[in-house]
């Protein structure tokens, strides 16, 4: 992205929001990548200048951020901020004498308590992406050790998992400004991300610039080992394949175990895309399919599910904002209570959605520690909701029949109040009804069931909808 359409973009972004909106941008562009809790967790952190003085953001910020469009959402409730919005906007917040590199580095102290505990995952999807977010924090606090992290990281990559090259290399590149002292570090990771690439031309070019005596050099006080010259001249090794995304650091970390390859491609058409074959880790993709399972379920179960949009709340964009009318009207009486809006990140999930995140779970993609198969899960119940701040509101929530789940999934509530009704089968159904439609010589059973042979169809459906309707 050019230097002065990113300039416009903040300025707008100001002009729009003003300038406390644009102090929490600030903020939470220190880490690789944020989600709806983290940044909450900055909002309610860092409310007062580095001098005490008050600094104004309002709750409702952390809403209008998200929807901004200066992150991208590169994962479920998983946003990225592109590299030189997120230079921009450090910048701003480091030249402001009311915050400077005092602020710099308590968002790093802070950044750092907030991954341990995933720094401590039995997933290592989330071990790794938190090692990023460490590394990160470390390079404005001491730069030493992360660039020696990051060096040993990118060597023991190249001797044993090669996989990870681009992913760590990635993040160099990232850290660049606060590492700029250490340039035999962007050398090697530059280096290593050609190797890992293909270009080996242009990665002997870069190992050439530290290569003093034999395979090693010296990176930040280690010993870094270098691929050998013939390994730099015969054929190319192999590539991994990626998807027509275009990815950012935190899609690296995720996919990289996928071994596919960083190759761009025009997006295919998305009438021919099926559910199984989703590029990415979005399930926004199905949103077409999800409305016509969501009309077809009202005509199975009449006035099953009804939309809470009206209510003071704020929907996150890939968010169907549905649920049964008792749990809305408890939900109302909530909110009416506390008297703020409510953020919500994700309320009712189409079993399309459902399967999107099991196929994601079953194949060891995107994080996703687990997931319930279709039909299984509350999320399709109409009686359940991802929101932030799940702590401010949980006595306002449970007073009025909301249940919070615990700290295994801290921000999801589930309704169990009276004048509820099971529409998991409903939803099947509603399925299977679609599918007799549009499929007349392939039909299966309406009988509200999920197994194997309404899984098949489910996940050869057309992402964006069938052409019939009932």
């Amino acid at each position: 992205m050019k230097t002065d359409t990113i300039q416009r973009q903040i300025k707008s972004f100001k002009k729009r929001f003003g300038e406390a909106h644009l102090l929490l941008a600030c903020h939470a562009a220190l880490p690789l990548a944020i989600t709806p809790d983290l940044l909450y967790c900055i909002w309610a952190n860092f409310q007062q200048d580095v001098k005490g003085r008050g600094i104004d953001i309002p709750w409702v910020a952390v809403t209008d951020l998200l929807f901004s469009g200066i992150w991208e959402e590169v994962g479920l409730e998983i946003y990225e901020m592109d590299a030189t919005i997120r230079e921009m906007l450090l910048n701003y917040l480091k030249d402001n004498h009311n915050f400077g590199e005092q602020r710099i580095k308590e968002l790093s102290e802070f950044l750092l308590v907030y991954i341990q505990p995933q720094l401590e995952s039995d997933d290592p999807d989330i071990q790794d992406f938190a090692q990023a977010q460490r590394w990160t924090a470390q390079a404005y606090l001491r730069p030493k050790a992360s660039a020696k992290g990051l060096g040993l990281a990118l060597s023991r990559a190249y001797q044993h998992d090669r996989d990870d090259l681009i992913r760590i290399a990635a993040v160099v590149e990232t850290l660049a400004e606060p590492l700029s002292k250490f340039k035999k570090l962007l050398i090697y990771g530059r280096g290593m991300t050609k190797f890992a690439r293909g270009d080996l031309e242009g990665a002997k070019a870069e190992f050439d610039k530290l290569r003093g005596w034999g395979n090693h050099a010296h990176v930040a006080g280690v010993r870094l080992l270098l691929p050998k010259n013939q390994e730099l001249t015969r054929e190319k090794p192999k590539s991994f394949r990626v998807d027509w995304l275009t990815l950012g650091i935190l899609s690296l970390v995720l996919l990289v175990r996928v071994n596919w390859v960083l190759v761009q491609s025009p997006p295919p058409d998305p009438s021919s895309i099926k559910v199984i074959n989703i590029p990415g880790c979005l399930t926004s993709p199905v949103r077409g399919l999800d409305q016509q399972l969501i009309n077809q379920l009202n005509v199975v179960r009449p006035k099953s599910l009804v939309s809470f949009a009206d209510l003071n709340v704020q929907i996150g964009t890939a968010t169907w904002p549905y649920l049964q009318p008792a749990a809305k009207q408890a939900l109302q009486k909530a909110i009416d209570e506390r008297g703020k809006p409510l953020f919500v990140t994700s309320a009712y999930r189409t079993i399309a959605q459902q399967l999107v995140l099991y196929n994601h779970y079953r194949n060891q993609r995107c994080g996703i520690r687990r997931a319930a198969p279709p039909s299984r899960s509350i999320s399709q119940s109409g009686l359940a909701l991802y929101i932030s701040d799940n702590q401010g509101w949980r006595p306002f929530l449970e007073k009025h029949g909301w249940q919070w789940v615990g700290p295994s999934d801290s921000a999801n509530f589930n309704y169990l109040g009276g004048n509820i009704i099971n529409i998991r089968a409903d939803s099947v159904l509603a399925f299977q009804q679609l599918w007799n439609l549009n499929n007349p010589t392939d039909r299966i059973k309406q009988d509200g069931i999920y197994n194997a042979e309404t899984e098949l169809r489910l996940n050869n459906s057309p992402v964006d909808g069938f052409p019939k309707e009932s």
